[in-house]
């Protein structure tokens, strides 16, 4: 099976060293670059690679963008697209830009960008920017969301999205129940209580005791005050915060009793879907299966939900995540690197038919100015964007927060379990993965 996965990463490699191999990767200087009478870069038939781990429906839209790009290029820039699995595209990236021989552009998510900036692994972008005279400015953009592309001052991402969970409520059992969409987390356990919460009649909030878990505890963290990693980039969450956090979500369960036991992955997304559950948590990235289900719903904001404080200003805050557009190190050809930027420009500013088929917020404040994306039914009832809330940012974040993730799901799974034990647990799980990251 080892042996196997190598073959597969080795090929995967391979296959991403034939497809770039035509493009130089020796740096052309400024001077090389031509430009016409008003100082804008020309491109004469500029071919330029460019992978994702993007499939499903926002694969589709994908699909479709980067047909539209090519055909208003024509002649000029032309997008060569490839995308594979989540789990396959971080490793091809990994082994195939040390090598110099990997996409020209590529599209992560915002919580790879410090790790990958700080193994030298990505090409800032601002010197390119300006050269070039790209039109790509903070100003345009969720001014936290385009923040979060830093990394030691030094910008290395374009951000396309931001995309967080929401509460999609079945509006039928509304009206049936007499009841108004909740705004505060009282109104909503109040609300969930009022369903039979039994599997013959229905249920109230049934909870995955898995996905999209990590997204629910880190929304009741920020909501009560919690840190994920300290200054130091060290896991903090072994707090009292964190055992709110924990409370927050797990009394739905254990307390309150408005959700099944035991849910595995999807199957609450299955009975909301089949008309079984007032309320249902999940991404905004499930909004078309929620739509495709023929259920009468409707979408509102997680903002206060997992917290009784709800005058703080963290009250309201939401986890979320970015995809964003980056520059592997080694394509060092300033016309592909200028293409490539001109390309992720198009696509951001073009996102309204990425937020109609995958569901997400665009990043681009100039994206969500457009009718099409106003005249979504569902986007505006996420909530403020402001609120939505990306990780803090380290190299190691992920093995410094990630093993509290299983610590949830035992925290779900597990009435009476120790709050504290679980946390001290997972945060000496991460010092551990945290020193071993920095030894890699």
């Amino acid at each position: 099976m080892i042996m196997k996965k190598i073959a597969t990463l080795l090929l995967a490699g391979m296959a991403l060293i034939t497809m770039a191999s035509c493009g130089s990767t020796t740096s052309s200087t400024p001077e090389s670059l031509s430009l016409d009478d008003s100082g804008n870069v020309v491109f004469d038939h500029v071919s330029i690679t460019y992978g994702n781990p993007i499939t499903g429906a926002d694969g589709t839209a994908m699909r479709q963008l980067v047909s539209r790009f090519n055909e208003l290029y024509e002649g000029q820039i032309n997008v060569t697209e490839t995308f594979m699995t989540e789990t396959e595209y971080y490793e091809s990236l990994l082994l195939t830009i040390p090598m110099k021989r990997a996409f020209d552009i590529a599209l992560v998510h915002s919580y790879k960008i410090a790790g990958f900036a700080n193994k030298g692994l990505l090409t800032p972008l601002q010197g390119i920017i300006d050269t070039a005279d790209i039109n790509i400015q903070r100003e345009d953009y969720i001014e936290s969301v385009y923040d979060s592309m830093y990394f030691e001052d030094m910008l290395y991402g374009i951000p396309l999205d931001i995309h967080t969970i929401v509460l999609y409520y079945n509006q039928d059992l509304l009206d049936q129940y007499s009841l108004d969409v909740p705004t505060n987390r009282g109104e909503l356990i109040a609300a969930a209580q009022a369903m039979p919460n039994n599997s013959t009649s229905g249920w109230g909030l049934p909870l995955a005791t898995t996905w999209p878990s990590e997204y629910t505890f880190t929304t009741a963290l920020y909501q009560n005050g919690g840190l994920e990693i300290d200054e130091e980039g060290a896991p903090a969450y072994n707090t009292a915060a964190g055992v709110t956090a924990l409370q927050m979500v797990s009394d739905l369960i254990h307390t309150y009793h408005v959700s099944p036991t035991n849910v595995s992955v999807d199957s609450d997304l299955m009975l909301f879907n089949q008309g079984k559950a007032m309320f249902h948590i999940n991404g905004d990235w499930m909004l078309n299966s929620v739509v495709e289900s023929g259920v009468n719903f409707g979408v509102t904001t997680l903002s206060k939900m997992f917290t009784t404080n709800y005058e703080t200003d963290y009250a309201s805050d939401i986890a979320a995540r970015s995809h964003c557009f980056v520059l592997p190190d080694g394509r060092n050809d300033s016309i592909k690197q200028q293409a490539a930027l001109v390309f992720a420009k198009y696509i951001t500013e073009n996102a309204s038919l990425w937020a109609e088929q995958g569901g997400h917020v665009p990043a681009s404040n100039i994206a969500r100015a457009t009718q099409e994306y106003l005249d979504l039914p569902h986007h505006e009832h996420y909530g403020d964007v402001n609120h939505f809330r990306l990780n803090a940012t380290s190299p190691y974040y992920y093995e410094a927060f990630s093993p509290v993730f299983s610590r949830v799901t035992t925290a779900l799974t597990t009435p009476g379990y120790d709050a504290m034990s679980l946390l001290d647990e997972a945060v000496a799980e991460g010092i551990q993965l945290v020193a071993e990251a920095k030894q890699s």
